[in-house]
């Protein structure tokens, strides 16, 4: 991860959303640190960038420094071999782009830009003397973040960036967009970041480019919310994909929980800025539990209802039953555990296949968030390289650099815990999940022998080998959540705690608040365990086989 490990240093130099001062004139103003389709560079490469900004007088920057690391403040040199691209005109504004590439030009850095958030520093030719310095949190691809104005003290989201030009709002037409599938009772169906089962609308982006809710509307029954742009990763929709919204009245918890609680059934109705109506469907409040109504086809006038809904996926779901493959290891911060192909210490995930046949993975998503279940697909195109032998391994870099091979994915795994989920070619069907916890580096989370329910912390990571025995820390290696497992269909498990019990489709089939001896009433397949007790330790699911 690019994220600092300074935590003080970040706060005391600067403050998400927050510049050093507005006294200064020359300014970081604008960044991109996900840019995947927006702009690219001479070389044809859409690389992420720094907007520098001159208020003041005619200035080379030749000399003066860039980083991302408190650590180190002179990371990267403005050079001083090509005045013509390192000069800054008063009022004029300067794109930088990192991409760790210093021989495609002087305005190239030795270093990227971390889609998941850090700390970016001006720093003068003395290597110390921060001129200005911003934190920016997770990003949404092709969406920056910059001054309100250049030179301004608020920092604001732009759907349209600025490179090159001054900081303002360019608004954009309003999109086609459906409300697809909703569910109004929705006990177990699909929960959201606290857990909580609420009821839920899909809108469909039907469109070849992503889509911002920001400024849209959504209006049930005299109740209406309005998207903002706080967190431009919840409320954006990728070309072509789909995202739930909740409906539970729960703002404070995210840009993507609006302020409407359902109490009949009515027209719902989906508005642009300018209040015009988009979509506009009949939501029912009257469904049987767990069921959900939806268009027989995506973006179809026909409606139909679904004994299985399907949230975040297409309605015309054809389920791909996944291979009996499993997450077996991961690593978060990597100093110096083990290079990719190109030499450099990337995140990794690690996935075994415990059968005695090959299994090929093409086809299968990757996903570190919830709400976007295929944020990564392995390629179909990468020949025999996909298939992981009888009892073999293969190695996912979470480094967003695709062009390295095909097993580099477009995410950061984040030092600070996140989940992580396998899904089918169906990019519905979970083949298997954990939530990794916060590790410190060259630590890594693993099952404690492969294949095994139970996660352990590493000292000494095993990547492309088996995690094999003795190699746990002491304080995690006597951790037993359910007894026995494997257990029969019908059978009794011995529980620690309170516990939930969910299958592949996050769906809660039981929910037990004691512990003890507990009847599993289930049919065969692979479940998952959150006591509830440990979960803040990082240490609260397993997986349980009903066979």
């Amino acid at each position: 991860m690019m994220i600092s490990r300074n935590i003080a240093l970040i706060f005391v130099f600067s403050s998400i959303g927050a510049s050093t001062g507005h006294s200064q004139s020359l300014v970081i103003n604008e960044v991109l640190s996900s840019n995947a389709n927006f702009d690219y560079d001479d070389f044809f490469q859409y690389d992420d960038w720094i907007e520098i900004y001159n208020g003041g007088g005619i200035l080379n920057l030749a000399g003066y420094h860039l980083s991302d690391d408190p650590d180190t403040l002179n990371k990267w040199v403005f050079p001083a071999s090509n005045p013509g691209l390192t000069t800054i005109l008063p009022g004029g504004h300067m794109q930088i782009w990192c991409d760790d590439d210093e021989q495609q030009g002087e305005d190239h850095t030795n270093f990227k830009l971390s889609s998941e958030g850090e700390t970016l520093f001006l720093v003068e030719p003395d290597g110390f003397t921060i001129v200005d310095s911003i934190t920016y949190g997770l990003s949404q691809s092709d969406i920056s973040y910059g001054r309100t104005c250049d030179g301004c003290d608020d920092w604001i989201y732009f759907n349209v960036p600025t490179p090159d030009a001054p900081n303002s709002i360019i608004e954009l037409p309003a999109s086609i967009l459906y409300i697809n599938e909703f569910q109004s009772n929705n006990s177990t169906t699909v929960f959201d970041e606290n857990f909580h089962f609420s009821p839920w609308i899909e809108i469909f982006n039907p469109n070849d480019f992503q889509v911002n809710l920001s400024g849209y509307q959504v209006a049930l029954n005299g109740s209406s919310h309005t998207f903002n742009n706080n967190q431009p990763w919840k409320t954006t929709i990728e070309a072509g994909e789909f995202q739930i919204f909740w409906l539970d009245g729960g703002t404070e918890i995210g840009s993507n929980h609006t302020n409407i609680q359902p109490n009949s059934s009515g027209t719902m109705q989906l508005k642009s800025a300018t209040g015009s109506i988009i979509d506009e469907i009949e939501f029912d409040n009257e469904l049987s539990e767990d069921m959900s109504g939806g268009r027989s086809i995506d973006g179809s006038p026909m409606w139909t209802t679904f004994a299985i809904p399907t949230p975040r996926v297409t309605n015309a779901l054809q389920i791909i039953e996944p291979a009996n493959v499993v997450i077996n290891e991961a690593q978060s911060d990597n100093f110096i555990t083990i290079a990719d192909n190109a030499g450099e210490f990337e995140d990794w995930i690690e996935l075994h296949n415990p059968t005695n046949s090959p299994i090929d993975i093409a086809g299968y998503y990757v996903t570190d968030r919830l709400d976007r279940p295929m944020k990564w697909q392995v390629q179909a195109t990468a020949g025999d390289s996909t298939i992981i032998p009888p009892g073999g391994f293969v190695l996912l870099f979470a480094d967003e650099d695709g062009g390295q091979g095909w097993n580099h994915m477009n995410f950061k795994i984040s030092s600070l815990g996140e989940p992580i989920a396998l899904r089918s070619p169906d990019g519905f069907s979970v083949a298997d999940s954990l939530f990794l916890p916060s590790l410190i580096q060259d630590r890594s989370w693993g099952r404690q022998f492969d294949a095994h329910p139970n996660w352990v912390e590493f000292f000494m990571p095993t990547p492309n080998a088996s995690n094999g025995a003795n190699n746990v820390t002491e304080e995690t290696s006597d951790f037993i959540l359910v007894y026995p497992n494997p257990v029969p269909s019908g059978g009794t498990i011995y529980l620690l705690g309170a516990t939930d019990i969910y299958d592949m489709h996050g769906r809660r089939r039981h929910s037990f608040n004691t512990g003890g001896v507990r009847s599993v009433d289930l049919p065969a397949g692979l479940y998952t365990l959150v006591d509830r007790t440990r979960r803040a330790s990082g240490m609260s699911t397993v997986k349980l086989i009903v066979q």
